[in-house]
């Protein structure tokens, strides 16, 4: 497949992804408004860089569109020519929706990249949690996170609970770095810190300050016990409750993911290789197959309405 990379700044991260699998993928070009780094990156990998949609050649398959939310009409001119399109995130509904409708009309793929619920700390932390919860349904859940981060912390927390019930929560009190809601997923209370890059108007802080003091941390309290993923490096943690223990001897911890210590490094590497999952996502529905669970109308709409609805809370 000939893949256009759509953005030259995260844009990158895709092109590393695109060349693990030559066999599959080949770089088709860059689309960018023609800055010095686009220039540059479009050098580098000795392809064609493109300012718009009218330069393209017919013979591209799939865009990975890494751009800010101010060209998502990029996205749709995409479609419209033919192209499959895998989006990065986050977006509004509307939009979302939007793309989902011309999606099917025009007969191509749009997928939206979580990215994170793919890497292999929040993936173990997913299959936990659907394990439990053949069982028992979760009596709580707690969240800690970043507006930066925020989609991503819903993705993965929604792929976790494996239904898709309405998300409602109340701002109930802000300091200078947090917000604080509370409300329900589902029938199931929730509690939910978000970090804010502070006053109303500011600049957000940039994606990967070290201002942000973490990224994702999940919890969600079972009758049997407390699942819980600290980072998106893991590790991911099953504290047994202790009355349900059937030994004295029984361990009431065990750590299901990140026995070995993660450095930034493997996180880098772990985060590649979930841009190699997504595309590989979206090339089997390219290629007929049924698109995943993470990849399902219901799922992407879900996760994006509750993302919106707590973005409008947040300042």
């Amino acid at each position: 497949m000939h893949v256009l990379v759509c953005g030259s700044n995260y844009g990158r991260s895709y092109i590393t992804a695109l060349a693990r699998n030559p066999r599959k993928y080949q770089l088709g070009g860059i689309l960018a408004q023609g800055s010095r780094r686009s220039q540059e990156v479009a050098a580098l990998n000795d392809v064609p860089l493109y300012r718009s949609i009218d330069e393209l050649p017919n013979n591209i398959h799939l865009a990975c569109a890494a751009m800010s939310s101010a060209a998502w009409p990029v996205v749709l001119q995409l479609m419209r020519r033919g192209i499959h399109v895998l989006c990065e995130h986050p977006y509004p509904p509307g939009l979302v929706k939007k793309a989902m409708d011309l999606a099917r009309k025009q007969g191509v793929q749009f997928h939206v990249n979580g990215h994170f619920a793919l890497l292999p700390g929040p993936s173990a932390f997913i299959r936990a949690s659907r394990r439990t919860g053949r069982r028992n349904v979760p009596e709580f859940v707690e969240a800690m996170t970043t507006e930066r981060a925020l989609y991503a912390a819903l993705d993965i927390l929604m792929c976790a609970v494996g239904v898709h019930p309405p998300l409602r929560v109340r701002k109930v009190s802000r300091s200078r770095k947090f917000v604080r809601l509370e409300g329900t997923l589902g029938t199931i209370p929730l509690c939910l810190f978000v970090q804010i890059s502070g006053k109303h108007g500011r600049v957000r802080l940039a994606d990967g300050s070290p201002e942000y003091l973490l990224d994702q941390r999940l919890t969600l309290a079972f009758p049997t016990g407390v699942l819980t993923l600290l980072s998106a490096a893991g590790p991911v943690l099953w504290n047994k409750n202790p009355a349900q223990a059937p030994s004295s001897e029984e361990p009431l911890w065990t750590v299901l993911f990140g026995r070995e210590p993660q450095t930034a490094a493997d996180l880098r590497e772990q985060r590649i290789q979930a841009n190699v999952a997504a595309l590989d996502s979206i090339r089997r529905s390219i290629l007929g197959h049924p698109p995943p669970e993470v990849q399902r109308h219901q799922h992407i709409l879900g996760v994006s309405k509750a993302w919106e609805s707590i973005g409008r809370q947040l300042y």
